[in-house]
């Protein structure tokens, strides 16, 4: 199978990358926010 499918898989496709970056960029967002010293942002939870 090339690339040239039908419309509903090319759609898919390019639905499932978007979403992989978001949740990427979204994950990287949430690390950076963690990492940083001065944060103010606590997880509800907590295993202490």
């Amino acid at each position: 199978m090339g690339f040239p499918h039908c419309p509903i898989c090319v759609v898919l496709a390019f639905v499932s990358v978007f979403m992989g970056v978001t949740r990427s960029y979204m994950f990287y967002i949430l690390v950076r926010e963690c990492m940083r010293a001065e944060t103010t942002f606590k997880f509800k939870f907590s295993f202490y």
